[in-house]
């Protein structure tokens, strides 16, 4: 866990190896941290689809190519699915919310323990605790804690990988060259990052590595006479091939198609021949990064002051960089890719909480403490300023022209203004810690309690978010309680979607639902009863004439940005046709 050197004794001094019982309690908290929320509702096509690949797994035995419920191939290597299949398995064969998401809430875990312990080994052991309330206390992680993807195990899986690579890294350092056994692990952990997301995970690793030399103006080129580059590569390629080649033998053509565009054609663009999906502008995923990092983001200009000016020590300003350095690889590469996904950010998300939290044990207190004492004064103090805010919006503002998302966060945040539930009393709880904290820290005059302040105050509102308006928002918007009202009316009988495909209603539903283009969808021209799931929008998209065909059934109260759905009863000649400016009923 440490990386030591011979130059930096002061450093070695202030580290600190944890005690097993001390992490057992600190991954203890940040399970219950993160766990909250794990049984909300699927809600949009990514989470049930990839129910829909554990249950392949789970009713099927498709362990190798798991499909969905339409008998689209999973593009993903497995790893995440297998993990969370096992858990299904061993609690009941049952695929619902919370067996499907256990695996991130286990990785979420370790990877918060994790981050401590490699702070405290190699920064400090203030910093490592520092950093363990930022990353708990980053909405952007403890949101992605409680999702059935793989993005959360592949970010615990990478930043072990790059933690046991650190003393390789850094081959100043002779005993870079005397253990063995280091390559290999390294290897086999990166191997398991492969068979999590994919090849990606590998260069991530190398251009991470490569930013940290350049930073120190080092040649990343020199790595490469070296034989542990090498064999770390041979032994990750080696353990995803365990995978990768039965699924290439068994799938053919199809398989391989995928895996070049899942590897290949999300990075280039569409004009070079990639798939041109979440085509988004280049400045998306530091948008993205500086959003799912807050509060934190607050804390990176004083920590980079700190580096300019040298308040930072130089004996933990290595480690820090070393960190920061995979952020930075995570920012460059996707950016630079084609596809833009939010979930891309999460692996940088340690890195900037290891740097923020090293901006609270400065060696003198110049311009970038000073900078830091007035952002945690502002911040703990900030749940007064949102409280009046919401007021304010309340009466005078009640509606504004927001997002869908956005825009469903606020009316429910309006609701709920002046009402006790979860979330709230977490938060008040929460705040009233850091306000006893940050009233100590004034008195002591201590940075490091004052940092203690601040990630409570960080943690109050993520728990504020994660138990009280996520669930809600969930809720409100998932077909999971309309979806009773459709099998009470459909029984046994067709039911339809307009057009393309609905993971969320094939889940919730048990089977695909076919669009209006599918023969079985024809079937109301044969006298036999189909009935159609459709939003507002949806309907807007059809011809009128085809709109008098349908006879309301029943209507949901459900938000989202195409209207609430409701379902109608097709009449015997309206299956065939509908959508404007088409021919057929879907496109």
């Amino acid at each position: 866990m440490t990386i030591e050197r011979p130059d930096t004794t002061a450093a070695a001094g202030r580290a600190a190896v944890m005690q097993p019982a001390t992490l057992a309690i600190a991954s203890l908290f940040a399970f219950i941290v993160l766990v909250q929320g794990i049984s909300a509702p699927f809600q949009k096509d990514a989470e049930p689809q990839s129910a829909q690949w554990i249950q392949s797994i789970v009713r099927d035995g498709h362990w190798l190519i798991p499909d969905d419920a339409y008998g689209y191939t999973d593009r993903k290597p497995p790893l995440f699915y297998w993990l969370s299949a096992l858990v299904a398995k061993a609690t009941g064969a049952t695929v619902d919310e919370v067996r499907a998401r256990a695996v991130s809430v286990v990785a979420g875990t370790a990877l918060a323990t994790a981050v401590l312990a490699w702070t405290a080994a190699n920064v400090g052991a203030s910093e490592g605790w520092l950093a363990f309330l930022f990353t708990l206390g980053a909405y952007g992680f403890a949101s992605r804690a409680t999702e059935a993807l793989t993005d959360m195990l592949l970010t615990f899986l990478l930043f072990a990988a790059y933690c046991t690579l650190a003393t390789l890294v850094d081959n100043s350092q002779p005993q870079a060259r005397a253990a063995p056994r280091r390559p290999i692990q390294a290897g086999l952990i990166l191997g398991l990052a492969v068979l999590a997301k994919g090849p990606v995970a590998i260069v991530l690793c190398a251009l991470a590595a490569s930013v940290y030399l350049l930073i120190e103006r080092r040649n990343p080129i020199v790595l490469l006479r070296q034989r542990w580059p090498w064999q770390v590569v041979a032994i990750a390629v080696g353990l995803g091939a365990v995978w990768y080649v039965p699924a290439a033998i068994v799938g053919g053509d199809k398989i391989l198609r995928i895996i070049v565009a899942e590897n290949f054609g999300h990075f280039m663009p569409a004009t070079l021949g990639g798939t041109g999906e979440s085509s988004r502008p280049f400045y998306f995923i530091a948008a993205r990064l500086l959003g799912g990092a807050f509060p934190m983001t607050l804390l990176i200009l004083p920590a980079a002051l700190a580096f300019f000016t040298g308040e930072i020590s130089a004996g933990k300003r290595r480690a820090v960089l070393y960190q920061v350095s995979m952020s930075l690889a995570v920012l460059l590469f996707f950016s630079i890719a084609s596809v833009k996904r939010d979930d891309y950010i999460l692996p940088a998300l340690p890195g900037i909480a290891i740097l923020c939290a090293s901006v609270f044990t400065l060696d003198v207190r110049g311009a970038a403490a000073k900078l830091r004492d007035v952002i945690v004064a502002l911040f703990v103090l900030s749940p007064i300023w949102l409280g009046l805010l919401g007021l304010f919006l309340r009466r005078n503002a009640p509606h504004i022209n927001l997002q869908s998302s956005d825009a469903a966060y606020y009316s429910i945040i309006l609701a709920n203004v002046g009402t006790f539930g979860r979330g709230f009393l977490a938060c008040a709880a929460g705040w009233l810690v850091a306000i006893g904290i940050a009233i100590f820290a004034i008195i002591r005059r201590s940075a490091i309690v004052s940092g203690a302040a601040f990630g409570v105050t960080a943690l109050s509102l993520s728990l504020f978010a994660t138990v009280g308006l996520r669930p809600l928002l969930a809720a409100t918007r998932s077909v999971k309680s309309f979806v009773p009202i459709i099998v009470d009316h459909v029984k046994g009988d067709q039911l339809c979607i307009p057009s393309g495909i609905n993971y969320e209603l094939s889940y919730y539903y048990g089977a695909a639902v076919p669009d209006l283009a599918n023969p079985r969808c024809a079937s109301a021209a044969a006298g036999k009863v189909v009935y159609l799931i459709a939003t507002p929008r949806e309907l807007d998209a059809m011809t009128p004439e085809y709109r008098t065909r349908l006879k309301l059934i029943a209507k949901s109260n459900l938000i989202g940005g195409g209207g609430p759905p409701a379902l109608y009863e097709i009449s015997p000649s309206g299956a065939n046709g509908g959508l404007k400016g088409s021919g057929g009923a879907a496109k």
